[in-house]
């Protein structure tokens, strides 16, 4: 989801090319190849280019971090192994996540292509950038795309006081003629990024975001969001606001990509603090939407809905509803003129990095 309070003063606007040539940079000074990573600096700025600025550059530190500590593997061995013609696994031996994913997503498209169909589950993986990119990806081939992640040690079940699942985020797109649908949510209240990014701007976390009995969250000294403040499910604490369908969703992403791929909870809860691998699993979809109408007709179906919803009766002080994606589509285009923000304590934290591996600073 686009970030969307206001960019604080001192905000830096660097131009697309010049980000991903530095994020390339930091990532092949901590031993990444060349291709894996170009991906990976690929999927954070298109993140940035979207306004999700909470997984743009900002989250170099999650790779570098790990990187230096050897808890992911930068020459896996990914083994991709067919279930049936439209569903297979993929063992991402501790990849990158982002490049872990990439490989998933091309061989669910692949199968999508031959049987209309394909969905994958990865094993051994690590964190893969914002879901929307893969998801993306199945939509400008025709596919209603399907992109899940989990991970460990983030989000309280519901009448739980400690954290267990992930923010186990979720995308789910469909192309269509005037306007795509492109939904990409975090099963919690707010993505852990949205918080490392307000805490960064020195905003007040909103009620509703983090467990009010446990402590504040707080930021560790390399701008990592610290494990000390529970995340509440989306509708929040307890079940009189839906916070047990938020659980519910959190629980079936978890599913979806720990129990079908083989990486356990137990395992992502030892990996979570950084110091282990990471163990997370994720799910991919591709379904060509030729395979129940002429796309142009799903696509005027489409629209049609969306103008409904868009004619209706506004709140006061609001003018427009969107519709998902939409807001991602402005930012996109305002960030390609202006080039993409980075805040001062993001640009004082890859500076660091920059020092630190090497690099000539951004």
């Amino acid at each position: 989801m686009v970030e969307s309070a206001a960019l604080p003063h001192g905000t830096v606007r660097v131009e697309p090319g010049h980000a991903h040539r530095f994020a390339m940079q930091l990532l092949e000074a901590a031993e990444v190849s060349s291709e894996h990573a170009r991906l990976v600096a690929d999927v954070l700025i298109r993140a940035d280019l979207r306004g999700i600025r909470s997984h743009g550059v900002a989250r170099l530190s999650y790779f570098l971090i790990r990187l230096g500590r050897g808890t992911l593997n930068v020459h896996p061995r990914m083994r991709f192994a067919s279930g049936s013609a439209t569903t297979g696994l993929l063992n991402a031996d501790n990849a990158i996540g982002i490049v872990a994913a990439d490989r998933g997503m091309s061989e669910a498209l692949a199968m999508a292509d031959e049987f209309g169909a394909g969905f994958v589950a990865i094993s051994n993986s690590s964190h893969f950038g914002y879901a929307g990119y893969w998801a993306e990806q199945a939509m400008q081939h025709g596919c209603i795309g399907i992109s899940l992640s989990n991970s460990g040690r983030r989000a309280t079940p519901t009448f739980a006081s400690e954290s267990l699942l992930g923010t186990n985020p979720l995308s789910v797109t469909m192309p269509g003629n005037d306007t795509d649908f492109f939904l990409d949510m975090a099963t919690t209240a707010v993505a852990v990024g949205k918080i490392e990014t307000a805490l960064r701007e020195d905003r007040a976390i909103p009620d509703g975001w983090t467990d009010a009995d446990a402590p504040p969250p707080l930021l560790d000294v390399d701008g990592v969001l610290d494990y000390a403040a529970p995340l509440l499910p989306l509708g929040g604490a307890g079940d009189q606001t839906g916070g047990h369908k938020g659980y519910g969703l959190s629980l079936m992403v978890e599913l979806l990509c720990g129990a079908l791929s083989g990486t356990g909870l137990q395992e992502r809860l030892d990996g979570a603090s950084g110091h282990a691998p990471p163990a997370m699993g994720h799910f991919m979809g591709a379904i060509k939407v030729s395979g129940f109408r002429p796309p142009a007709k799903v696509g005027a179906d489409m629209d049609a809905t969306f103008n409904l919803i868009r004619a209706a009766n506004k709140t006061p002080g609001h003018n427009r509803i969107f519709i998902h994606g939409e807001p991602e589509a402005i930012a996109e285009e305002e960030n390609r003129k202006l080039g993409v923000p980075v805040t001062l304590p993001v640009f004082a934290n890859l500076a660091t990095w920059a020092k630190r591996l090497g690099v000539d600073p951004l």
